[in-house]
């Protein structure tokens, strides 16, 4: 009894698996057609299209993938990534549809289908990019975000929304504390744009990008002189723009911060009853931060020691 269950079990498993094989007079071969091509590009593109026709999406999608492996060189492989990003996208896979898009960049950059395809691309970050960057968001998810829209400046740096893309990345950076990722896109802006428009834009937010790069425990002076001086220089050159009120924000927060080093600094060496090296910096305070609250203390107390 055990042999013949053996003998059973045996003969399921070989037909399971013969189930998956055919045999081809053409080539006296066992062949699986889920691993099978069509014999030219043209026979397997029609076939992948028929599929999609029919609904069969999930087939289609196999078939056109097949086609770019085993066709690479063909007319019809651009035409394949192409539609295999339309899949994907339709699934809601954007990462897949990106990267689908990406291969006719990469490797077909003279079809007829680039700027589509670039399209295509934009559109996948910018639904990428809106979607926010929450805390449950994985950080390794927004830097993904951040990298698509990236890329599609990248494929066409020359676009006429160019610098609203760029402008939409840096600010994503900012949002996200990749602060150096954002300076180097709003520095980018700056170097390249001649719009005063987009140059009023780009520098608020650089100035802003550097402002909070700066740890609020940081006792480096230094670190605030760049800051400042970009902001007087802003002032003096943007006078109306819609950022100015923010700017002025900004310029406050600094100088209350700046005054917060020199005051720590003073009220060490008062402690220390080191009175007239405090006296310096309290008259620093005082002369140059006269607004802030630790200048109006600083006067108070140069005033009572007089």
């Amino acid at each position: 009894m055990r042999y013949k269950l053996i003998l059973f079990l045996s003969v399921v498993i070989s037909l399971n698996c013969f189930a998956f094989w055919e045999w081809t007079p053409q080539t006296g071969k066992w062949l699986n057609p889920k691993y099978a091509v069509q014999g030219t590009p043209k026979e397997q593109f029609e076939f992948a299209e028929q599929l999609r026709k029919e609904g069969n999406t999930g087939g289609a999608l196999l078939e056109h993938e097949k086609l770019v492996k085993h066709y690479p060189d063909s007319e019809y492989a651009s035409s394949s990534c192409f539609i295999a990003g339309e899949i994907y996208r339709s699934r809601g896979e954007n990462k897949r549809a990106f990267d689908s898009y990406q291969r006719i960049v990469d490797k077909y950059p003279s079809s007829p289908l680039l700027m589509e395809t670039i399209n295509r691309q934009a559109d996948i970050a910018e639904e990428e990019i809106a979607k926010g960057s929450g805390w449950l968001v994985l950080k390794e998810r927004k830097i993904e975000r951040g990298e698509m829209l990236a890329t599609v400046i990248e494929n066409h740096p020359y676009a006429e929304d160019t610098y609203k893309r760029a402008m939409d990345l840096g600010k994503f950076y900012l949002e996200n504390k990749e602060y150096k990722k954002a300076k180097e896109t709003f520095s980018n802006i700056i170097m390249k744009s001649a719009s005063s428009s987009v140059l009023a834009e780009a520098q608020f937010y650089l100035i802003k990008t550097e402002f909070l790069a700066i740890p609020e425990v940081s006792t480096d002076i230094k670190q605030y002189d760049g800051v400042r001086k970009k902001i007087e220089t802003y002032l003096s050159l943007y006078r109306d723009s819609v950022y100015i009120d923010e700017i002025i924000k900004i310029k406050n927060k600094l100088m209350e911060r700046e005054a917060k080093k020199y005051n720590e600094i003073a009220s060490h060496y008062e402690k220390s009853g080191k009175w007239e090296s405090a006296k310096y910096y309290y008259s620093i305070l005082a002369e140059n931060y006269p607004d802030t609250n630790y200048g109006k203390d600083a006067h108070k107390k140069l005033s009572g020691n007089n």
